[in-house]
């Protein structure tokens, strides 16, 4: 009970008269019923009023622990609500930065292949760079070396022919010399003919 009630409890029940304050020896039977009945009838309202006044403090003591307890709830269910709201936003927020994350890993992960295909590019480039070199080289000594041989067959030929030419002019000038040598001979025979005809002529006889 509280002190209020306690208090209210205190000033009715002090309002009642007991039943043994009225004095028998002064009064007649009647008039001591009467005020029996009076005194039963005070306290029948006296304790009617204080069960009124205690449901009245009792309703309105279960009414302040209802909105408390209300309270405690409504409370207890925006704590909830929050924590909730806050679990939402924290997961949105962890969902948002791991996306933005992912995101960060996706485009560091193109940079990164972007980079090694330029540098395999790159590479590619410079050996097919080096291999066309190559080529151009063996081309090169090819042409050479056919050039060259085309040089030395050039000279051969020429060398040949001259070769031939000096061959043909030695032969041709000991063909000349045996003409020129059988001629000689022939000439020189046909003048000793000449020459003895005449000292046969001159002599009038033929040598032996």
């Amino acid at each position: 009970m509280s002190y209020m009630r306690i208090i209210l409890a205190t000033v009715l029940t002090g309002l009642a008269l007991p039943v043994e304050g009225v004095s028998a020896s002064s009064e007649n039977t009647t008039s001591y019923a009467s005020n029996l009945t009076f005194a039963r009838e005070r306290n029948a309202e006296i304790d009617a009023s204080i069960a009124r006044v205690k449901q009245r403090l009792d309703d309105e003591f279960a009414r302040a622990r209802n909105a408390e307890i209300e309270a405690s709830i409504a409370a207890c269910e925006k704590a909830v609500f929050e924590r909730e709201r806050n679990d939402e936003i924290n997961a949105s927020l962890a969902a948002v930065a791991n996306a933005v994350a992912r995101e960060a890993q996706a485009v560091a992960q193109a940079e990164f292949e972007r980079t090694q295909n330029a540098l395999a590019e790159a590479s590619m480039a410079r050996v097919e760079a080096l291999r066309l070199a190559e080529f151009e080289r063996d081309r090169n000594r090819e042409i050479d070396a056919a050039l060259a041989a085309v040089a030395d067959a050039n000279f051969v030929a020429e060398r040949n022919a001259e070769i031939e030419a000096a061959l043909t002019a030695v032969e041709t000038a000991r063909r000349e010399a045996e003409f020129a040598a059988a001629r000689n001979a022939e000439i020189e025979v046909s003048l000793y003919q000449v020459n003895s005809r005449r000292n046969v002529i001159e002599t009038g006889s033929i040598s032996r």
